[in-house]
């Protein structure tokens, strides 16, 4: 009986150790969007890609080091200034987070930018002065006091655009 036990312990693999690396199962399209960006580090679209997949996959500081990476006209670009807000604040640091949003909404008052990004930068940029109006860097920190800065956001942000009008031939 023992020596079957220690079989099915042995089967079972609860003897193993979890993997240090790839815990959260990164897709398997990771490495080439890694060598592209690498090989291409102006490359803004693959770039986003790249960071949006760190973001989803709860790697923010990735996303971070390789916005970081970046040529300096890409990393001022506003998409990717909010992607790179966007990773500071699940990194825990909301000073540089909205930092990162106040830069996207100084460059888009400057030139016109995507409606949802001077939404959502807008969006951002209120929680986090929120969040560190009640001195929280770290938004897993103080869930409550997270929260409580979240229900500040009472009314909804509206990005208008216009829209072409269109002439018939």
């Amino acid at each position: 009986m023992l020596v079957g036990s220690l079989g099915l312990w042995a089967a079972a693999g609860v003897h193993r150790e979890a993997p240090l690396v790839g815990a959260s199962r990164l897709p398997d399209s990771l490495g080439p969007l890694e060598s592209k960006v690498a090989r291409n580090p102006s490359d803004r679209a693959s770039l986003l890609r790249l960071a949006d997949l760190y973001l989803d996959r709860d790697a923010p500081g990735l996303a971070i080091a390789a916005i970081q990476r970046a040529p300096s006209n890409v990393r001022d670009d506003p998409e990717v200034a909010h992607a790179l807000g966007r990773a500071w604040l699940h990194e825990g640091h909301a000073s540089n987070a909205l930092a990162a949003q106040q830069s996207v909404l100084s460059a888009c008052s400057d030139a016109p930018c995507a409606p949802w990004l001077v939404a959502s930068a807008l969006r951002h940029e209120r929680f986090l002065s929120a969040l560190l109006r009640r001195g929280i860097e770290d938004y897993r920190q103080d869930p409550d006091g997270t929260v409580a800065a979240y229900q500040t956001l009472s009314e909804s942000t509206v990005a208008m655009f216009e829209v072409a009008s269109m002439q018939r031939p």
